[in-house]
């Protein structure tokens, strides 16, 4: 019994192990690269692998629960033995906590990566600083000195200062990236996987740039804390005050590059507008850009400034095509009128913007409403409340080949599904909920189509990727 059950929790486990890696290799942010990475064996001796969050242990994913000691962790250290097993390159470990020791370490090593990360995130309390803990900012300017081929890699829960930047040659930005993390980050330095993690955070150049930076706002004075930014959060906070953050949001580098072009935006009918975009891969690699839509609005409505709409996964062979389209609805135009207790898109002007980042924005155009609509939320805005069905479009869905995977489309209630071209192995229920696992590698453009019980429909269209 004890034998059968182990083996049954091995097998339901590996499907898990395999989003996990998937996860970090699609997650994990190229934050900077001058001309280091891809690493290759052909031209290394030797890897010294530095710092505590580099070797085995426990791994600190947050506070409580998610600090775990796992027996499937793969850790950095061993992640990159792996990968360069039989090519004659060797890997040293130095846990860091001896400069002078880690240094040296480095000075004799081809390549230096130095991992580092903050204590842990935690809902119940407030973080007292946005700087890496435990000296490990000295520790990372001590091993870039002993050797200018180094590489941070980072496994935090926010953003945090770098004012080592500048000295070293390759940043990658990890978050908490699971229990495979160190077979993706082996994958991500050499190349076998080209790097497409966007920002889902700004991160600030200095203390000052933060929103909540005073006193008065964090952590109050006679227990009342100033809520004093409004609406200005996150990257709106940035881009309302002319700051130039160290990384924006929605920011991240690949192996490859990518450019837009032909933005279409189409007239707003029955609480819709169509908006589509050509994304070239004008690189020597394959790789994944991620076209990101913002929308200002009329200025006489008050709103920050490019708010976020819309992202799809686009991935492009070197010299390849796609045209991303995105759905935008009255409810994305809207904003929260007190007067009428209700979401209204105002009449008036707004602007479409598509780019790689919230400051990258090459194209731009307008979308006009003729009149102020009321938006109905519960319908994600698809026109005046009620007369219209609307299904939220995921943008983008990628999946390995022989690995379960699933998508439960949200919609109006009471839609019938149906689609067109999902990749081989996958099926959709009539309520919605697409499952199954790959059976063949590539791309799909699928359209997925609800019905209501009176003939209304609605169709939301997106790639999905089986690597």
């Amino acid at each position: 019994m004890a034998g059968s059950a182990a083996a049954g929790f091995l097998e339901s486990a590996l499907p898990h192990a395999q989003v996990a890696l998937q996860g970090a290799e699609e997650g994990t942010v190229l934050l900077k690269n001058s001309g280091i990475l891809p690493l290759s064996t052909s031209s290394l001796k030797s890897i010294a692998v530095i710092g505590v969050d580099g070797g085995a242990g426990t791994q600190t994913i947050g506070g409580g629960s998610a600090t775990v000691t796992s027996p499937g962790t793969v850790w950095p250290l061993t992640g990159i033995q792996n990968r360069v097993a039989g090519t004659g390159v060797g890997v040293a470990y130095d846990d860091g906590s001896n400069q002078s020791s880690a240094a040296s370490l480095a000075a004799s090593s081809s390549v230096a990566i130095v991992f580092a990360s903050d204590n842990y995130g935690n809902e119940g309390s407030d973080t007292s600083t946005i700087s890496l803990p435990n000296n490990q900012d000295a520790l990372i300017s001590a091993v870039a000195a002993a050797n200018p081929n180094t590489i941070v890699v980072l496994n935090d829960n926010d953003a945090i200062l770098m004012p080592w930047l500048n000295s070293v040659k390759g940043v990658f930005e990890g978050f908490y990236d699971g229990q495979n993390w160190g077979s993706a980050i082996a994958a991500l330095l050499f190349g076998d996987v080209n790097p497409s993690g966007r920002l889902p955070v700004t991160f600030p150049a200095a203390l000052s740039q933060v929103p909540a930076n005073t006193t008065a706002q964090w952590p109050g004075a006679n227990n009342q804390v100033q809520y004093s930014e409004g609406l200005k959060v996150g990257s709106r906070w940035y881009d309302a005050n002319g700051l130039t953050p160290l990384f924006p949001f929605g920011y991240g580098l690949s192996y490859t590059t990518f450019s837009f072009g032909d933005l279409q935006v189409g007239a707003l009918n029955n609480g819709q507008a169509t908006v589509t975009a050509t994304v070239t891969n004008t690189g020597a690699r394959a790789g994944t850009e991620v076209a990101q839509l913002y929308v200002s609005d009329p200025a006489s409505v008050g709103e920050p400034p490019h708010q976020l709409k819309g992202f799809q996964r686009v991935p492009l062979n070197p010299g390849a095509s796609a045209t991303v389209t995105f759905t935008v609805t009255a409810h994305d135009l809207a904003h929260w009128d007190t007067a009428s207790n209700s979401w209204l898109a105002g009449a008036g002007t707004y602007q479409v913007l598509v780019g790689g980042s919230s400051r990258d924005l090459p194209l731009t155009g307008n979308l006009t409403v003729p009149t102020t609509v009321t938006a109905n939320a519960a319908t994600a805005g698809a026109g005046t409340a009620g007369t219209q069905p609307a299904i939220s479009n995921p943008f983008g869905m990628s999946s390995r080949i022989g690995a379960p995977a699933g998508l439960a489309l949200s919609g109006t209630s009471g839609l019938t599904y149906s689609a067109d071209g999902l990749p081989a192995g996958f099926t959709i229920s009539p309520s919605g909920v697409i499952s199954g696992s790959g059976t063949a590698r590539g791309t799909s453009t699928v359209t997925v189509t609800g019905r209501t019980s009176t003939g209304q429909s609605v169709s939301v269209t997106f790639v999905w990727t089986v690597s």
